[in-house]
């Protein structure tokens, strides 16, 4: 029986998460080794395991941690030597190794038996408190003085569901920190279980996953925390003395950590404190509730656990880092994932501080941005030229768990790990049913192509239709021209050129427009260039939804709408259209340039349908005429910023296009110059330091024109006439939206996320992550008189504010409580359920 693959639509949901998981952090694999040391480490009383005993080699930065079992492996590129082991609440013990030691060592630590003294710190107050003042005043002593290092380690994620054990993976890597210039490393060799197959071969950056809990600021999924050693800590955190426990005849003393504010990016948990020296020896601690995470995860359950060390110097690095990471993945309430759990043990030796780093790894100008390179990379390490790439080897590394070992014995790859995360919800079931396929997806559609071409000159990307799959499958969709629309879409690729042809058959016209047909070929020239031509013919919008998000399912959802006796969203003309355009985009800055040269037939067509599904007998608007005639014009469209993502990351971004159509130099039967701009900002205001901090969102859409501007170029304001309703959009207007020879328009939108709960202490819908929002619409359109009637719409202006709770369904629904405002005041209310 054949092998059910992973739809697209859920790999862009897991493969994310994944990242966590199969990207290993710091590491490296030892080249020399004059004996390599194998055994446990155990209480002496009891002669149980002492998991995460720290392990070193006296008078260096070289060492290892044990695993759950309190097994190690340790190499000592030299003899004699002295091992170092050390755990906190115990006697450490050191041991002299020679050539004629046995390789298999047990190291039996007697729990510590010296008489606690009572534990005076001077100053007033609480004395956990007083404690860590001292902490963070020792670290201001040393922390500017560490400008960089490089750190040889060795890392193991696992990777689980809620029954077993889905993959490993692990490598080794050198990594290298700049006070300045971040992070980088060199994957020196990595490897998994048969199930990943392409993990030898890669570079996935891993040191950033290894976090420093000493740090003044500790990123978790995007969020700065607040570190427990940060200059500020008191500010944010209640320290309470817990207990005192000895560690070779000194006080360590163990804190509470708890949040001052539970609104604040903190931790809780526990630090120990080395008496005199006051130093962190380990930490452990999990983000507040206040964490901020993507709004996939529901749930997530994160505990860090690390151990530091001074080897005699002065600075206090981490010597270890141990992770659990529980997350629970839904993606609104039609598809939700297993339970997905992420174990990493890394183990971070072989210090070397403050020496040069290589300037290759940060660019020759210290501008280099790829996070990880592959040992065989020019790096400028010499060292790094007898690395094996392909294999760790037989270590040294942290001994696996007997439920690892057994993983890499029995996984084999047809265990892939996206059959072990196989959706749930109602996706999974259609999936399971066989109504879900790989490969299905809302792709781009050239008809709505045209219509953006049409409207804004940006030869933007094509929007999404009904259903339109590449590869052959069908464009389907629905309006009141052209009735149902049957179709199809071929990509082909030619050597560099790309080409699409496209094809369809239309229910409601007659005549030639029964038809459209077109397609598209680009050739790049270069690496950031790239020649288009296209053409067209057949029935397309008059003007497109450029909302955000709303490109994405304007098509779709106006075609079900219509078919459900709703009035139809768009205008519709029939347009036979030749372009060519040449795009170039700029890397710094973040510049994009498109010229279109176009040439297009447009004509009138008229409603053939007011077909309903449901069987309401609706009748359905005219459909307003345009300007018959060949439109010959030449337009650039410039995009500066970042387009964003679906509305969710943030968008900073201006384009401005212009468009010239000219009787004299082109012949054509039309004489204008119309500009429009759109810029979208968003603003960070409160909560900073969270991965989703409440934020304002602002959208200024404008536009203006000079001579006789056709209707099939007027500029719009966007209307909401469906249950969904983008940002950009005015949600208390119906039907179609403003339309006008110029137009201007803001939009915007606070999330205040879930704070306003959180304040409250009402934990139920911090928990379904319910957001509140406050947002405002306000926008006029300019149009003559005569235009006036054919549109059955005026001009003026239009105000309203709005507050809405997002998220009432797993993100789906939205409560949208909008109050539209005129020159007398409050004059219409809407209360409306709107889908997001």
């Amino acid at each position: 029986m054949a092998r059910r693959s992973t739809p697209r639509l859920f790999c862009l949901v897991l493969l994310p998460l994944l990242l966590l998981a199969v990207g290993p952090a710091a590491a490296h694999a030892q080249d020399t080794t004059a004996a390599l040391l194998e055994g446990r480490v155990v209480d002496a009383e009891t002669g149980d395991p002492l998991p995460q005993a720290n392990l070193r080699i006296a008078d260096t930065y070289q060492g290892t941690i044990t695993n759950v079992d309190g097994q190690y492996t340790l190499a000592l590129d030299s003899l004699p030597a002295t091992v170092v082991v050390r755990y906190v609440g115990y006697e450490s013990v050191r041991r002299r190794i020679t050539a004629d030691t046995p390789p298999r060592q047990t190291f039996r630590l007697a729990p510590s038996t010296v008489q606690m003294e009572e534990v005076r710190v001077t100053g007033s107050g609480n004395p956990g408190e007083t404690i860590m003042r001292r902490v963070i005043e020792n670290k201001q002593e040393w922390w500017p003085a560490l400008k960089s290092y490089s750190v040889e380690a060795y890392n193991r994620f696992t990777l689980a569901n809620d029954t077993a054990i889905v993959a490993v993976a692990e490598s080794q890597t050198t990594a290298f920190w700049d006070a300045e210039r971040g992070t980088r490393e060199v994957v020196r060799s990595q490897r998994g279980t048969a199930n990943l197959p392409g993990i030898a071969e890669s570079a996935l950056p891993a040191a950033e996953l290894v976090l420093n809990l000493y740090e003044d600021n500790v990123g978790v999924f995007g969020n700065q925390m607040v570190g427990v050693t940060h200059p500020d800590a008191l500010d944010y955190y209640d320290f309470t003395l817990d207990t005192t426990r000895a560690i070779d005849g000194r006080q360590a003393f163990r804190i509470e950590v708890e949040p001052a504010n539970r609104l604040s990016s903190t931790f809780r948990g526990t630090v120990t404190v080395l008496d005199s020296t006051y130093a962190l020896l380990e930490a452990q601690l999990r983000p507040t509730p206040s964490l901020s995470t993507p709004r996939v995860l529901k749930e997530v359950d994160i505990t860090f656990e690390q151990q530091f060390s001074n080897f005699g110097g002065p600075y206090w690095l981490p010597v270890d880092f141990r992770a659990r990471r529980d997350l629970n993945a839904q993606l609104s309430a039609l598809i939700s994932l297993s339970d997905i759990r992420i174990r990493q043990v890394s183990r971070l030796n072989e210090y070397q501080i403050n020496e040069p780093l290589p300037d290759s790894l940060y660019g020759a100008d210290g501008g280099g941005d790829e996070i990880a390179v592959r040992a065989d990379s020019t790096v400028g390490i010499q060292a790094l030229s007898s690395a094996q790439p392909d294999s760790l080897g037989g270590g040294p590394f942290v001994p696996y768990s007997q439920d690892e070992q057994t993983a890499y014995e029995q996984i084999d790859s047809t265990d892939t790990v996206q059959d072990a995360f196989d959706p749930g919800g109602l996706y999974g079931w259609l999936q399971d049913l066989g109504l879900v396929e790989e490969g299905l997806s809302f792709g781009g559609d050239a008809d709505e192509t045209a219509a953006s071409d049409t409207t804004d000159g940006a030869g933007d990307e094509a929007t999404a239709s009904f259903v339109d799959v590449e590869g052959g499958l069908p464009i389907l969709r629905f309006n009141r021209v052209e009735g149902g629309h049957f179709g199809l879409r071929l990509d082909l690729g030619v050597g560099p050129l790309g080409v699409t042809g496209r094809g369809g058959y239309n229910t409601g016209p007659s005549g030639s427009t029964q038809w459209s047909y077109g397609g598209e070929a680009t050739l790049p020239l270069g690496d950031d260039t790239d020649l288009s031509a296209g053409y067209h013919y057949g029935i397309e919008p008059r003007y497109r939804a450029r909302s955000r998000i709303a490109p994405l399912w304007a098509r779709l959802s106006n075609s079900l709408w219509t078919l459900a006796g709703a009035p139809d969203y768009f205008d519709y003309f029939g347009n036979e259209r030749l372009h060519v355009s040449v795009r170039h985009a700029f890397s710094s800055p973040n510049l994009g340039l498109a010229l279109q040269l176009r040439n297009e037939r447009h004509f009138s067509v008229a409603k053939s349908t007011d077909y309903d599904a449901l069987g309401r007998s609706v009748t359905q608007p005219v459909n307003p005429s345009v300007g018959d005639g060949r439109l010959r014009s030449v337009a650039l469209t410039a995009t500066l910023g970042d387009g964003g993502l679906l509305g969710v990351l943030p968008i900073n971004r201006l384009q401005v296009s212009v468009e010239h159509s000219d009787p004299g130099l082109a012949a054509s039967d039309f004489d204008f110059t119309r500009l429009e701009a759109v810029a979208d900002a968003r603003i960070e205001t409160f909560f900073q330091r969270r991965f989703r901090p409440n934020a304002l969102d602002l959208r200024v859409d404008a536009g203006a024109s000079f001579g006789a501007l056709p209707l099939q170029r007027f500029g719009v304001i966007e209307a909401s006439p469906q249950p969904y309703t983008p940002f950009g959009a005015l949600r208390t207007l119906d039907d179609r939206p403003y339309q006008g020879e110029h137009h201007v328009a803001l939009f915007w939108e606070h999330n205040f996320r879930t704070v306003p709960f959180e304040l409250l202490g009402w934990q139920a819908p911090v928990e379904q992550d319910i957001e509140l929002l406050l947002h405002g619409g306000h926008g006029r359109t300019w149009i003559d008189d005569g235009t006036e009637q054919r549109l059955l719409r005026t001009d003026g202006f239009h105000h309203e504010v709005g507050l809405s709770v997002n998220g009432l369904l797993e993100d789906t629904l939205r409560l949208d409580l909008t109050k539209r405002l005129d020159a007398s005041g409050l004059s219409v209310g809407v209360s409306l359920l709107r889908f997001w």
